[in-house]
């Protein structure tokens, strides 16, 4: 039975940590990794590329269903992510497809629609299931729940910095509205709301380097 094997769901804000987290958790715990957000930004991808009206759920109900996402890590070790066969691993980190996916998550057809989806990651040994209702909604039976936080300013420092490394340009100042923005959107959505689970252990990175942060969730397993 698929409820017999352990899940640790890693929640939090964008710009929290979690996807690097996570994948580094799933690691060493020989988990299999569940990057949800990646879920959302292929829809949102696969609707853009079909030219798809995104404030019609029910066209993005039927793209949802359509589109085939596969996770495969190149040679490197780095986690890719196939969009109908295509590599779409920088389309999605970009911040306006992030903006898509964010407002593509409100309508509760496509969060419905996405959610066996989801579980069906849900496979022996175990999983590490990082996005914003994993642990409320998704596996709300998960043993293990950790909320990821940080302040607002480091969560715009950290992207500045991601994005400076590839070469985009853009402004602290601008990434900081737009993470207030995405914030403000997620937690006041109608469903599945960004919000800790009751049971989830709150762990603030603010300040703390990945290793520390890693130690951290694998401590509460690991217990």
């Amino acid at each position: 039975m698929s409820e017999n094997i352990p899940v640790l769901t890693i929640d939090g804000p964008s710009g929290a940590g979690k996807g690097t987290v996570s994948r580094l958790v799933a690691k060493r715990l020989g988990w299999h990794y569940l990057d949800s957000g990646a879920l959302y930004r292929a829809v949102g991808v696969a609707a853009s590329w079909a030219n798809l009206d995104v404030s019609d759920p029910a066209a993005l109900v039927r793209c949802t269903f359509d589109t085939v996402v596969t996770f495969r890590e190149d040679a490197k070790g780095d986690l890719r992510v196939w969009v109908n066969e295509s590599d779409a691993t920088d389309e999605l980190r970009l911040e306006t497809t992030g903006a898509v996916a964010s407002a593509i998550a409100a309508f509760p057809e496509v969060r419905s629609a996405l959610k066996e989806r989801q579980r069906a990651f849900r496979q022996a040994p175990g999983l590490v299931a990082d996005g914003r209702d994993m642990g409320t909604v998704i596996f709300a039976d998960a043993p293990y729940k950790v909320f990821l936080t940080a302040s607002a300013e480091e969560r715009a420092e950290r992207r500045y910095n991601q994005l400076k490394d590839k070469g985009v340009s853009v402004t602290i100042g601008g990434l900081l509205r737009e993470i207030l923005a995405r914030d403000a959107r997620d937690a006041q959505r109608t469903v599945a709301p960004l919000r800790p689970a009751e049971d989830a252990v709150l762990v603030d990175t603010t300040g703390l380097g990945i290793d520390q942060v890693v130690e951290r969730v694998l401590a509460l397993v690991q217990t």
